[in-house]
C-alpha cells in the first residue's frame, strides 16, 4: 500500500492515478482557509488539499468532487481516517454535472495541466492530467457561477498557461487577486503559478518561490511554507 505521511494525517494513494506531489503541497500550503465556512475541492484525487485545508481550519465544511471512481473511494477513505472526516463529503462525479445547494466562499483545484496535449492512452491518467481548451473554459464558467460574492478561488497551473486562464477568468467575472510564481530551481523559472481569483477589485499581490536549490535540496522558503504539514524534517537534508 502506498501511503504519504503528514504530521496530522496519512494519505493512502494506491488507486489514485496522481500521487501527492510538489504541486499539491504548494497549493495546499498557500490556501488560506482560516475564515472560510464552506469549501469545494474540484478534482480532489487523494483528498490531500481538503485535508490540508481542514488542518488549517477544522470547522470548515468541504465538498470534494472526483470523477475517477476508485480515486473518489480512496479520497473518502482518507477523509474518514482523519480527525475531520465528518466535515467532508466526497461526490464521485464529473464536476461539470455537480449541482451544489449553495455557493462557496472557498474553491480550490489542482486541475489537469496538459491543455490539448498529447495523451498517454491510459484512460485514468489522461483524465487526471489532460483537458481540452473547451472543457477548461466550461470549468471556469462553472467555478465562477458557484463562487459567492466574497469567495476565493485557488488554482495551480503551468506557468505558460497563466495568460490563457486569466483571459477566461476575467470573461467570467473572476479577477486576479494574487499570483505566486513557482520556480522549480533558480534556473528553471516559472514552472508553475498559483493564482487566486475573487469577484471584487483588489490590488494584485505578487510573489515568487523557488522549490529547490541547485544542489537538489529544498529551499528554506519551501521548507518554511510546508513545515507544518510534512511528516519528515526537510531541513535535515540541507
Amino acid at each position: 500500500m502506498s501511503v504519504f505521511r503528514f504530521q496530522q494525517f496519512d494519505v493512502v494513494q494506491s488507486k489514485n492515478p496522481l500521487k501527492v506531489g510538489t504541486d499539491s503541497m504548494l497549493l495546499g500550503a498557500f490556501i488560506d482557509a482560516s475564515n472560510a465556512v464552506r469549501a469545494l475541492d474540484i478534482g480532489s484525487g487523494t483528498g490531500v488539499l481538503t485535508l490540508m485545508a481542514l488542518q488549517n481550519n477544522p470547522t470548515l465544511i468541504v465538498d470534494a468532487v472526483e470523477i475517477h471512481q476508485e480515486a473518489a473511494e480512496e479520497c473518502a477513505f482518507n477523509l474518514k481516517q482523519s480527525s475531520w472526516g465528518e466535515n467532508a463529503t466526497v461526490y464521485p462525479q464529473d464536476f461539470l454535472a455537480f449541482q451544489p445547494d449553495e455557493k462557496y466562499d472557498l474553491i480550490f483545484s489542482n486541475p489537469p495541466f496538459y491543455v490539448d496535449g498529447l495523451k498517454s492512452g491510459i484512460e485514468s491518467i489522461d483524465q487526471a492530467k489532460h483537458i481540452t481548451r473547451a472543457l477548461f473554459e466550461r470549468f471556469i464558467v462553472k467555478t465562477s457561477r458557484i463562487l459567492n460574492e466574497f469567495g476565493r478561488f485557488y488554482v495551480i497551473i503551468p506557468g505558460n498557461q497563466v495568460d490563457f486562464l486569466c483571459g477566461i477568468a476575467i470573461e467570467n467575472q473572476l479577477l486576479l487577486a494574487e499570483k505566486i510564481d513557482i520556480h522549480a530551481t533558480e534556473v528553471k523559472l516559472n514552472s508553475r503559478a498559483i493564482l487566486v481569483f475573487s469577484k471584487s477589485v483588489e490590488s494584485l499581490k505578487q510573489s515568487e518561490l523557488t522549490v529547490r536549490s541547485m544542489d537538489g535540496n529544498y529551499t528554506a522558503a519551501y521548507i518554511s511554507l510546508t513545515k507544518k504539514y510534512h511528516f519528515n524534517d526537510l531541513s535535515s537534508k540541507i
